[in-house]
């Protein structure tokens, strides 16, 4: 019988017995844990947690077992999320021109590194169809004309519901999503900023970089909100510059650090290791 595992997170307020409840919760449906891990933190007491086990010898039923979890939350006033390795995600992909992002999260797919399903690639311009028809992924081109991006993201919300999509990746897509559509997929839409947020926000973040004769640039991945440019932040790694790099060559070195952060948190998400409170996020590794 092949393994079928579950990953359960939770975060409530900072009180004793939380991980001696939930390990008796998952012993007494007949789970197995393989890896706990926790984190308190002062910031309004509290406590966040993400514990990955067997299931596959339980004798409960997914909503069943959901079920009884609701139970145990009502009682600590804990928000939680369970998902089973039964239930891979669907990710949707949203592309412009530049297409370095979107070849690394193809070939890391490709290779098994993400624990999720390419449903579809969405660009509003056709230029890098050929790149997602070479991994055998549905392209489709859905235009922002000015005064038409209305009409375009009901286009996008209506391609990403046809093929399931369970979260979004913006692989450097050069525009600026609507609170409506982000409010469709709170949490799961994840973009990667060229610049150090929350310094250099915003249009040519090199260029403001290189005007300031900054000595360290880099770039963040986040989850999309309605506020530009600051949303949660997942990962952010930097590089070391100077003087005598051009902007130019400020770009080309960055493209390394935006695949990087972004296939970081895509992983990350694809996993159940990303937990949001507030502003912040809880990254488990």
């Amino acid at each position: 019988m092949s393994q079928e595992t579950a990953t359960l997170t939770l975060h409530c307020e900072d009180v004793k017995g939380i991980v001696y409840h939930v390990s008796r919760f998952i012993f007494e449906n007949g789970g197995n844990i393989i890896n706990a891990q926790q984190h308190a933190e002062t910031l309004d007491s509290r406590f966040f947690m993400r514990v990955h086990f067997d299931c596959s010898g339980m004798g409960r039923s997914r909503g069943e077992l959901r079920g009884d979890l609701a139970k145990l939350a009502a009682e600590f006033g804990m928000e939680t999320s369970l998902s089973f390795s039964g239930e891979r995600k669907r990710m949707a992909v949203l592309v412009s021109k530049y297409d370095h992002c979107l070849y690394d999260l193809l070939l890391r797919h490709q290779y098994g590194e993400i624990n999720a399903d390419i449903a579809l690639v969405i660009g509003n311009h056709p230029d890098l169809e050929p790149v997602a028809a070479g991994f055998r992924v549905p392209f489709f081109t859905v235009p922002v004309p000015p005064g038409g991006k209305e009409a375009a993201e009901a286009r996008m919300l209506e391609l990403l519901r046809a093929h399931h999509a369970d979260f979004v990746v913006l692989a450097r897509y050069m525009q600026i999503l609507t609170p409506s559509f982000i409010d469709h997929y709170p949490h799961r839409v994840i973009n990667v900023h060229h610049g150090f947020l929350p310094a250099f926000k915003g249009a040519k973040p090199y260029h403001q970089a290189y005007e300031h004769g900054v000595k360290l640039i880099g770039a963040t991945s986040h989850y999309a909100t309605a506020d530009l440019d600051m949303g949660p932040i997942i990962e952010q790694e930097t590089l070391r510059v100077n003087h005598t790099h051009s902007v130019e060559e400020l770009v080309a070195l960055g493209r390394d650090i935006e695949r990087k952060v972004l296939s970081l948190a895509v992983r990350a998400h694809a996993d159940d290791r990303i937990m949001v409170y507030r502003r912040r996020t809880i990254v488990f590794r």
